[in-house]
C-alpha cells in the first residue's frame, strides 16, 4: 500500500493550546505538515469546544524554548477516540497563518525531515491553498 499524503509529516509531541472564540484547552501537537496538524487532547476538554465549527480554531505552540510561538488557524477534519487510549486525536487542516508562523512551520519540517531534499512543492501547494480560500471569501 502506498502513502498518498501530499505533504511530508514530522513528529513533534509538544504541548500547545487549541482555542475557539473565548475557550482555550491544552493539547499535544503530535505531528505537523505544511497542510495541517495532528493534535491529541482529553475528550473532557474537547467537549468544551464546538465540533464542526464553520469558524477556524486557533492552534498555538512553541517548538522549543528558543522559538517564537507559532499561531495557526486550523479547521478540524476528523476526531478519533480509542477506548484503549485516554486521549482523542484530532486531524486538522491549516486554514491560514501569518508569514512568520508558516515560515517557522516550514523550517521545523525541514530541520526534522528525514528527506534532506525536501522540495518547495509543499510550500507552493500550501500558499496556493491559502490564497485560493482567501480569494473565495
Amino acid at each position: 500500500m502506498s502513502d498518498k499524503r501530499q505533504f511530508q509529516r514530522v513528529k513533534l509531541d509538544i504541548d500547545g493550546t487549541l482555542s475557539h472564540q473565548t475557550t482555550t484547552i491544552a493539547v499535544v501537537v503530535k505531528d505537523v505538515s505544511l497542510q495541517g496538524l495532528r493534535l491529541s487532547a482529553r475528550e473532557s476538554l474537547l467537549d468544551q469546544l464546538p465540533f464542526d465549527s464553520h469558524e477556524p480554531y486557533l492552534a498555538r505552540f512553541r517548538p522549543n524554548d528558543d522559538s517564537p510561538e507559532l499561531t495557526l488557524f486550523i479547521e478540524q477534519l476528523y476526531r478519533h477516540a480509542d477506548s484503549r487510549h485516554p486521549d482523542t486525536i484530532l486531524g486538522c487542516r491549516l486554514k491560514r497563518g501569518d508569514i512568520e508562523s508558516v515560515s517557522a512551520l516550514r523550517r521545523i519540517i525541514q530541520l526534522n525531515s528525514s528527506d534532506a531534499e525536501l522540495s518547495n512543492k509543499d510550500l507552493d501547494a500550501l500558499i496556493e491553498a491559502i490564497y485560493s480560500s482567501a480569494s473565495s471569501a
